[in-house]
């Protein structure tokens, strides 16, 4: 089995979800005493959020590639960044750490391509919908157009996402919103609604007839999982 390698902290509740994700999946393939080889390292969020608001994206990058290298040198095969929008830095931290990464837009967007869709519509902060660091890396896997939320409704979910899920709230109104929003999107012809962030996991409903809802985070963490028993269990 592979050491997954997680860059984590960003925030801590999302890491803790990718940490949970990863394990079911190892369990449901091995067996209920099995669990998944983890190297977690975990950054200082404040400091990242500090320099990015600051525009010091050097200072971002270079915290991060810090993080990966570490993993690097304490034996992971391969690391997934446990957090969307940080994705934009992915190549950057790649490169300077020496070490494969596992990109969180890549089993979505497979998914979407094997689905056959021709549009999806991409939710998360402000920075993962009006950059194209993601929509992008989507569009070239799946093929698939992907549409974002008004300017209005990106400026509310990014205020949910900070505000209220990134610090553990959960209130109706905000789920009650998304689902809004979320059909708001299918009239306007998406086809598929992709959660391109950790929080937004536990406030959308996944099951539903009229649209599919792809969650980066399950989706992300099940192929971490996929790529570590590559290599038989021994």
């Amino acid at each position: 089995m592979k050491l997954i390698g997680v860059l984590g902290g960003l925030g801590w509740e999302a890491t803790s979800r990718y940490y949970r994700m990863i394990n079911e999946y190892t369990q449901k393939q091995l067996g209920e005493q099995h669990t998944a080889r983890i190297l977690l390292h975990t950054v200082d969020h404040a400091a990242i959020k500090y320099h990015n608001g600051r525009g010091d994206l050097k200072k971002v990058v270079a915290l991060l590639s810090e993080a990966a290298r570490s993993l690097k040198d304490g034996g992971a095969d391969f690391i997934i960044i446990a957090n969307n929008a940080m994705h934009e830095f992915a190549a950057q931290i790649e490169e300077a750490s020496g070490i494969d990464l596992l990109h969180i837009s890549d089993p979505t967007g497979q998914e979407i391509r094997d689905a056959g869709y021709s549009r999806v519509a991409l939710l998360g902060t402000r920075a993962t919908m009006e950059g194209d660091f993601y929509s992008d890396r989507v569009l070239s896997i799946s093929g698939a157009g992907v549409i974002t939320p008004d300017l209005h409704d990106r400026i509310e979910i990014n205020r949910i996402i900070y505000d209220e899920l990134s610090r553990g709230v959960l209130r109706c109104g905000a789920s009650n919103y998304l689902e809004g929003l979320i059909e708001t999107l299918r009239r306007r012809g998406a086809e598929a609604i992709v959660l391109g962030c950790s929080e937004l996991t536990a406030a959308v409903t996944p099951d539903r007839d009229n649209v599919r809802i792809y969650d980066t985070t399950r989706l992300h963490a099940k192929a971490a999982a996929k790529r570590a028993l590559e290599v038989s269990y021994a």
